[in-house]
């Protein structure tokens, strides 16, 4: 039997023998980030988009934006998971309108997205198949919305969801990234790239004579690298007659709360590359579970055959396999500067469950007819 408790800031959800749900407001972002902070101590490293800091820095930027609550699962009077469910923003599907849930960081406008990847939940491993059952009957409920989603889920990370709604509509990314092991016999990065991105890297290296990289040690370095990145990012794409995502004021304090949070503990650093005194490019990288990921790039405008790119990410990429990371991660969205550098690949999943919708059906009708047509 289910149990509903409504209360004025909370509801407790009781359809497990040993797990209960419990959701709380917006306004109870305090209270709930401690419990996540608790729970985040006791389960250990998840990953850095279910993490807390992760999750403040969200909600500092686009909390105001974007309709939230909180979702806890209590084992007892324990906290056992946490995770957080926003109501999209100028959500679309084609021409159609479409009111969404999200679980984790997402939801916000596209102009303005933080691009989750890597997403989880955090949950004690013992209570995940009972928590997710809970969180998914709970989110079939939401009648009044047209559909929820899981927003770049590690694949993984999945498997407790497809176990319990068959109707999830997966729509997978290709994730492409080094892993050093499999090329530590090379005895050198250099000689472990494939022959292309090789001839590259030292066309590069010989262009760019004495490029030099550096990691962000301080937070008023991770901003100044930041900075740079953010000019030759813009630029970039801006040349291309695209805004860059820079151009989103809620994306850059996104990014300045992540440096606050992150970079003290580790989890993140800005990397600049510089020759000549001029800047060359940097990337933002996050590490989670000994493994880098390559979250944003910048690269300064280059004469032909010249691949700055290239260049930089060899040079960060190098900086991890002395250091011993164990892999150095593009994350999803695969291009063939990612396929060159990389030797091997994972998923990163996009998933939605939909309502049955008289404009969906339609839609789907008109999309068939198109392709038809030609």
């Amino acid at each position: 039997m289910s149990r509903v408790t409504d209360r004025k800031l909370s509801m407790t959800v009781a359809v497990h023998t040993s797990v209960t749900l419990e959701i709380r407001a917006a306004n109870e972002r305090e209270f709930v980030l401690a419990s996540w902070k608790q729970l985040e101590a006791r389960v250990g490293e998840r990953g850095i988009a279910c993490s807390a800091d992760w999750t403040a820095a969200w909600l500092e930027a686009f909390g105001d934006l974007v309709p939230h609550r909180f979702v806890l699962g209590r084992a007892g009077e324990v906290v056992v998971a946490a995770c957080l469910v926003c109501e999209g923003v100028e959500q679309t599907d084609g021409p159609l309108s479409v009111k969404s849930l999200h679980i984790g960081t997402a939801g916000e406008p596209d102009s303005m997205s933080a691009c989750v990847e890597y997403n989880r939940l955090l949950v004690e491993p013992q209570h995940e198949d009972a928590f997710v059952q809970l969180l998914v009957e709970f989110l079939n409920q939401q009648t009044e919305f047209d559909q929820w989603n899981l927003d770049g889920f590690a694949e993984s990370a999945l498997r407790a969801f497809t176990d319990c709604e068959e109707k999830l509509e997966l729509t997978p990314s290709t994730a492409r990234f080094f892993d050093f092991a499999m090329a530590r016999d090379k005895g050198e990065l250099l000689a472990a790239l494939g022959h292309e991105p090789r001839r590259k890297a030292k066309k590069g290296l010989k262009h760019y004579e004495g490029i030099r990289l550096e990691w962000a040690e301080s937070l008023d370095q991770a901003a100044e690298f930041l900075a740079d990145l953010m000019g030759l990012h813009q630029a970039r794409w801006q040349s291309l007659g695209k805004p860059g995502c820079y151009a989103s004021e809620r994306f850059v304090r996104f990014q300045e709360g992540l440096i606050a949070r992150l970079v003290p503990s580790g989890r993140m650093t800005l990397s600049r590359a510089t020759a000549n005194g001029a800047v060359v490019g940097g990337n933002q990288i996050f590490f989670e579970n000994n493994r880098a990921l390559v979250y944003q790039c910048g690269w300064s405008p280059a004469p032909q055959g010249i691949s700055p790119g290239v260049v930089v990410d060899y040079l960060n990429m190098d900086e991890c396999w002395r250091r011993g990371i164990a892999a150095y991660d593009f994350m999803g969205h695969e291009t063939q500067h990612k396929k060159d550098l990389s030797n091997a690949a994972a998923e990163i999943v996009w998933a939605r469950k939909r309502a049955s919708r008289f404009k969906f059906a339609a839609l789907e009708q008109a999309r068939k007819l198109r392709r038809w047509l030609g």
